[in-house]
């Protein structure tokens, strides 16, 4: 997944330093889970994207987004998406509060449809998002209790040795609402930054790739890709998340942002 991203996308993980007995090979799939979130959650987030859809290898369409994310003091995490261009889309903005044990709650708004934030519930948050590879479930990261961890064999991607990790969900509930039989992680050994997701849909057949190119520090040991490209093989279509800008700033995002009367008052709005 762009959860929580995006893939893109859409974050993700006991640090190693706290496991100092216990070699890297020795790790469970959701050690290296909890690890990699550890080192790359942050409790606040705002960027500014360029998204690029494409088909066959030729882009249609560009448009330009703003993410927001930040953490409660349930450590669980909110975000917007918000569409400034091109027109078709402006506008147009996606709600996410992240929940304990349960699929998350989500709304979209159209505001060239209705004034009200209409709910992403069931078997829509398998469907595609305004048109891109990423689905509305894709638009958050997970809590990791909802899923079991199990490590494969190690790989490498690009030449860099990578964990791998299978993410299978963990109860009847969320198995209903997710559009993956399972996901699979490849996970960089040296920053535990995720570089691939491997999507494999409801029939287990392997229905799409997310990559998250080109990591940089930002803060601490925390990574992000400067771009991140999700694509649908079936279709050989694809959508490219380009990062702009990014601020971690505390008044870069409040608590405020991600209520229904904040963005039905247009405030979400440039």
């Amino acid at each position: 997944m762009l959860k929580k991203a995006l893939v893109g996308a859409l974050s993700f993980f006991v640090l190693l330093s706290s496991h100092a007995d216990v070699s890297a090979q020795e790790l469970t799939g959701r050690q290296i889970m909890d690890e990699s979130s550890n080192r790359h959650d942050l409790p606040r987030e705002y960027e500014e994207l360029d998204m690029n859809l494409s088909e066959n290898g030729a882009v249609f369409e560009q448009r330009e987004l703003r993410r927001y994310s930040l953490e409660g003091d349930d450590g669980l995490f909110k975000y917007l998406t918000v569409f400034d261009g091109p027109a078709g889309v402006e506008g147009v903005a996606l709600l996410s509060w992240q929940n304990k044990g349960r699929p998350d709650d989500q709304w979209t708004y159209l505001p060239a449809v209705s004034r009200k934030l209409k709910r992403t519930a069931g078997s829509s948050k398998r469907k595609p998002f305004l048109g891109t590879d990423f689905t509305y479930e894709d638009m958050t990261s997970d809590d990791r209790d909802d899923f079991t961890y199990e490590r494969l064999e190690d790989s490498e991607i690009n030449g860099e040795p990578t964990f791998v990790v299978k993410a299978v969900p963990a109860n009847k509930e969320i198995a209903r609402e997710t559009g993956y039989a399972w996901r699979i992680f490849n996970i960089s050994k040296e920053t535990f930054f995720v570089i691939q997701v491997d999507f494999y849909d409801r029939r287990e057949n392997h229905s799409k790739v997310q990559v998250n190119y080109d990591p940089v520090v930002v803060v601490d040991q925390a990574m992000r890709p400067k771009r991140t490209v999700m694509t649908t093989l079936e279709s050989n279509t694809s959508t490219e998340m380009i990062i702009k800008s990014r601020s971690l700033d505390e008044d870069a995002v409040d608590e405020g942002m991600f209520e229904h009367r904040w963005i039905k008052t247009g405030r979400y709005m440039r």
